[in-house]
């Protein structure tokens, strides 16, 4: 049966859309990822693909063959199994992605998940609202104020903040990069992307975990500045300052939680790093502040010495941590099972320095492709998603898995393709 090129065309754009809008969804987005490699399979079969690998698919695919290439150091085959089955996306979606036959509007579908995103946002706070009020009422009582963010995101599938506002955050600033980009006659489109911004800021704001606040601050300043190079508008840039600006006054006079949270919560206690079952009520005190992160890091530092050259298998990283924080009778941390919360470090456990130098390339790669293509938005995500990954380990998450691959497999598209002036202009 011989299907038209555009028509495999379609069909490949709305699954690589729904694939995106569901991530948050994993029984729903694995659903979809599994049939769309079934499609992907059928589409280079039925149109007679000629397949040239490319270097660069290898590179973006590295996540997985490092995990191939230290499968023998793993203490138990069948959770190495488990381990590699987490990253076999990484396997599929470069190399259907960046081959593909046909032509892919990476912008267009990052557009539409946007505003799908937010909308779903939309749809599932005015579900916390009724649904979820003994939240509400607590922190405004001052109970658990720390927590509304985490029970907001837990609320949408069992979903964890800070991976949920990595991808809220990436949406945010593409919205602002498509309200630059959007030619000025199309307003209605223009004033589109701009409310879909502004709307995704504020939950960015109301999920507010550390890094993804300062991310799309940080990042709406970068996009206009970049912005400033090509075709800057002092209005534009002077409203989305003043955007932010007041975003972050209402949001502090509404959430005063907030100051007390980037301020005395994360820096608190700092002469108890490794020592934090010396602390009064770690529960209340520490649980989510700098100190615990520090701990942590300096017990999986102080492992990965022990294995150094090539790490202690890529299933076990987390058991032997837990281990050594017994061993070494940190009984707060062993009592919670914290991770690494590091993705670096957590390449160091388990992979050694082997693992640790082959993830810098893979976290650069990214970044190099933005500046060759002089591309804003790749910019910010590599700088970003390298930021996000020194407090947390997304590469362990299927959120964090789906949507970096899926992102870096775009980019790697238009740096094959980048005499198409369609698709990089700024």
């Amino acid at each position: 049966m011989m299907i038209k090129k555009n028509n495999f065309e379609k069909i490949n754009f709305i699954f690589l859309i729904l694939i995106l809008s569901t991530i948050l969804f994993r029984s729903i987005c694995t659903i979809l990822i599994i049939s769309y490699i079934v499609f992907q399979i059928f589409a280079f079969i039925n149109l007679k693909v000629k397949i040239k690998l490319n270097g660069l698919i290898f590179l973006l695919s590295m996540p997985f063959l490092i995990e191939v290439l230290m499968f023998w150091n793993n203490d138990y085959a069948y959770y190495g199994f488990k381990s590699l089955e987490k990253k076999i996306i990484y396997l599929f979606f470069p190399f259907f992605i960046i081959l593909s036959p046909f032509k892919i509007d990476i912008f267009k579908i990052i557009n539409y998940w946007t505003k799908i995103i937010c909308l779903m946002l939309f749809f599932f706070l005015i579900r916390y609202v009724i649904f979820y009020q003994d939240n509400i009422n607590n922190y405004l009582n001052g109970i658990d104020v720390w927590d509304m963010g985490y029970s907001f995101s837990r609320s949408i599938d069992n979903n964890h903040a800070p991976a949920l506002n990595l991808i809220v955050s990436f949406c945010c600033i593409s919205s602002l990069y498509n309200f630059y980009n959007t030619n000025s006659k199309r307003r209605l489109e223009k004033i589109t992307n701009f409310i879909t911004y502004t709307i995704l800021l504020g939950f960015v704001f109301l999920i507010n975990t550390r890094i993804a606040v300062c991310s799309s601050i940080l990042g709406s300043v970068f996009i206009t500045l970049y912005q400033f190079k090509s075709s800057f508008t002092l209005k534009q840039s002077v409203l989305i300052t003043a955007i932010v600006f007041i975003f972050i006054v209402v949001f502090i006079t509404l959430f005063p939680y907030t100051i007390k949270k980037y301020t005395t919560v994360s820096f608190g206690n700092m002469d108890k790093i490794g020592k934090l079952d010396e602390v009064e009520n770690p529960e209340g005190e520490i649980y989510n502040s700098l100190v615990t992160r520090l701990s942590i890091w300096k017990s999986a530092f102080d492992l990965s010495k022990r294995n150094i050259w090539f790490g202690v298998g890529a299933s076990d990283g987390k058991r032997k941590l837990f281990d050594y924080y017994y061993e070494t009778d940190q009984m707060f941390l062993f009592k919670y099972k914290f991770p690494v919360h590091n993705q670096y470090l957590d390449y160091l456990v388990r992979f050694g320095i082997l693992g640790f130098v082959l993830l810098i390339i893979f976290m650069a790669l990214p970044l190099y492709i933005g500046f060759k293509l002089h591309n804003s938005l790749i910019i910010y995500y590599s700088l970003s998603f390298i930021v996000a990954n020194i407090t947390d380990d997304f590469l362990i998450r299927f959120d964090g898995i789906v949507f970096s691959c899926i992102l870096v497999s775009f980019f790697g598209y238009l740096y094959v393709r980048n005499q198409d002036k369609y698709f990089l202009k700024e």
